[in-house]
């Protein structure tokens, strides 16, 4: 059965409980993907407590991420990316311009939120990178919130920020640790609007390379030094 079929039609529809059916569970390159993005930017989303489904929205200057991303889950998401447009909140009479899409709500997303929820709001476990990041998960975290400590073009800066603001001073803590013990990784906390992030040192810089390479799309590398 091809997904194309099932736009339009009820989720309760046979069609679509069979469609459902004939998906188990997320492949690994799909579970590795999942763990970078939902710490950067995938929320993850229930509507009856007993599946989930992943939630993907980001700007029309990363439609090039936007479809990478969709062709990773492409059996899971019925309908296509689409576009949204609105009013900037922050300069009235600007408009913005975003992509969204989400995957059907399934089973195979439950250990996500294991691993994420807790009441249904995001926790970040120090278990979660020890566990289940991955280079790939690395990755996609860097594509969401990743970006240069140092934007003036003539330094010799490499150091990388991942933009943490959004995780509680503990969590940051832990995930800072947990990157040193288990990717050997110079990190360092620093404070950002009275927020935490964290700045991969210079000195790894070669190594976090070596870890995201294979993983990272050409229009995302702009972010790096």
């Amino acid at each position: 059965m091809k997904k194309e079929q099932l736009i339009g039609i009820s989720p309760n529809s046979n069609l679509f409980k069979q469609y459902k059916k004939s998906l188990t569970s997320l492949s690994q390159i799909q579970f590795d993907a999942s763990i970078g993005l939902v710490l950067g930017d995938a929320s993850l989303n229930t509507s009856n407590g007993k599946t989930y489904r992943l939630k993907f929205e980001w700007s029309d200057k990363h439609k090039a991420y936007i479809d990478y991303v969709y062709s990773i889950f492409d059996e899971w998401i019925i309908s296509p990316p689409h576009k949204k447009v609105r009013t900037s909140p922050a300069k009235p009479g600007n408009l913005v311009t975003n992509w969204g899409f989400q995957t059907i709500s399934h089973e195979a997303f439950n250990p996500l939120a294991d691993i994420f929820l807790d009441n249904n709001k995001k926790s970040i476990k120090e278990s979660l990178i020890k566990e289940h990041l991955t280079g790939r998960g690395l990755a996609h975290w860097f594509s969401d919130d990743g970006g240069k400590l140092d934007y003036n073009k003539n330094s010799k800066n490499k150091s990388v920020v991942l933009n943490t603001q959004s995780f509680t001073d503990i969590e940051v803590l832990s995930l800072t640790r947990v990157l040193n013990e288990k990717f050997e990784l110079n990190t360092e906390i620093r404070s950002n609007k009275n927020k935490k992030i964290i700045v991969i040192k210079s000195d790894s810089y070669l190594l976090f390379r070596s870890l995201i390479d294979p993983y990272l799309i050409p229009e995302m590398e702009r972010k790096l030094p």
